[in-house]
């Protein structure tokens, strides 16, 4: 009997990777307890030494590896208009909310100012420019006297998250869907071009901690940082998983591999310094290693969070999790850092629960007449029916496109 691969454990769960709902909330909440010493002290990773910084490093690398995963099956399903609603919708409208309760709601609760100069200051009204990924982390005169400056600091990973979707986008105008190969040296001359950057002494510009607070959008994006910054493992996970994808049926599910990459990453833990977060080496070794981990957990049968199975609250969590935690250091400053965290994730789970339930499942209803995943997020409240016949990972690198719902 042949050894599984990733794609026979897809195929095993219908197409549907059961072990992506516990990581989404696992990662989510651990995004949460990462940030917590941030909140309590403004101290952020660059502080941090020894072991205590892998987890900032994987935690970001193990989402964008399972979005890019993911994504890739609905490139091979959609076209580029589908897909690019598809993530819209996914995205958007959960983020606008949030975006206008932290500016006209939380704000104007929480800052020094008087609300008249507080509406009328254009860093209140700049703040909405989060929801089309230019990031803006404070409001006027809000947390101001908490150790930590921002609202939310979670949004840097926003544009990023665009722009991986518009890579994938490209992707699939270009063909490269059928050519993972090319995808894959994509990789490597992402990553080389890090390499070089630090042989020749260049630098992450601006500095990343705190993160996003200084700096222009363009230095934030578009300098160095996209190679040697905190954000330069983010698009290297999502296409080392977008080609993972297209090769499941060669790539083995196999404990050994998995043992392996548990072994690369606890060695980096345990021998790289904070600094090495941002440097090219971990993008080269590391973050695929975290890649495989991704999808091997992805695929397997793992039991959804007891807590969090009425929906997918992830999101909600990414989305809320910084601002109330914001709350809880006003709130309780001297508490203790497990306090916090405790009180925090009550709150969050409240928030992630509403927009679940009030903007994002109502929108996958919008969605399920060309997502499969969103068909399968609206059960039991209907029927879910195969689009057109077929799951929506039933494609081969060297096959067909899949017949697609209109």
């Amino acid at each position: 009997m042949p050894a599984p691969s990733i794609g026979s454990m897809l195929d095993r769960q219908k197409g549907f990777g059961p072990g992506f709902d516990f990581l989404r909330v696992a990662l989510a909440i651990a995004v949460v307890a990462g940030h917590t010493p941030y909140v309590a002290t403004g101290n952020g990773t660059s502080d941090q030494a020894w072991i205590i910084w892998f987890p900032q490093f994987a935690i970001l690398v193990m989402f964008f590896a399972l979005s890019g995963f993911l994504i890739a099956a609905s490139g091979l399903r959609l076209s580029v208009k589908e897909f690019l609603i598809n993530r819209g919708l996914r995205i958007i409208p959960a983020l606008a909310v949030e975006i206008v309760l932290s500016a006209l709601i939380l704000g104007p609760i929480f800052t020094t100012l008087p609300l008249a100069d507080y509406f009328t200051s254009a860093g209140t009204w700049k703040y909405f420019t989060n929801v089309v990924g230019l990031v803006n982390y404070t409001l006027p005169g809000v947390f101001t006297g908490n150790p930590a400056p921002e609202v939310n600091s979670s949004l840097w990973t926003v544009p990023f998250e665009y722009g991986c979707y518009a890579v994938m986008a490209a992707i699939m105008i270009l063909g490269l869907l059928r050519r993972p190969a090319l995808i894959v040296l994509g990789v490597v001359v992402l990553v080389g071009i890090g390499f070089v950057a630090q042989f020749t002494g260049h630098t992450a510009n601006p500095s990343q901690l705190p993160p996003g607070v200084a700096g222009t959008l363009y230095d934030k994006i578009f300098s160095t940082a996209l190679f040697l910054g905190r954000g330069a493992k983010l698009p290297v996970a999502c296409l080392v998983a977008i080609a993972i994808y297209l090769y499941r049926d060669r790539i083995p599910y196999d404990g050994r591999i998995l043992a392996a990459c548990c072994a690369l990453c606890l060695g980096a833990a345990l021998l790289g310094p904070a600094a090495w977060i941002t440097q090219p080496v971990l993008n080269a070794f590391v973050a695929p290693a975290l890649v495989y981990i991704t999808v091997f957990l992805g695929v397997s049968n793992l039991p959804r969070l007891p807590l969090f199975s009425k929906g997918d609250y992830s999101y909600g969590i990414y989305l809320y999790g910084f601002p109330m935690q914001q709350v809880v250091k006003v709130w309780l400053p001297n508490a203790s850092l497990i306090v916090q965290f405790a009180i925090a994730i009550v709150l969050i789970t409240t928030f992630a629960a509403l927009s679940w339930h009030w903007i994002e499942k109502p929108v996958l209803k919008l969605r399920r007449h060309f997502s499969f995943v969103a068909r399968k997020r609206l059960e039991p409240d209907e029927v879910v029916k195969p689009l057109d016949g077929i799951g929506p990972l039933a494609v081969s690198v060297s096959g067909s496109r899949s017949a697609r719902s209109s």
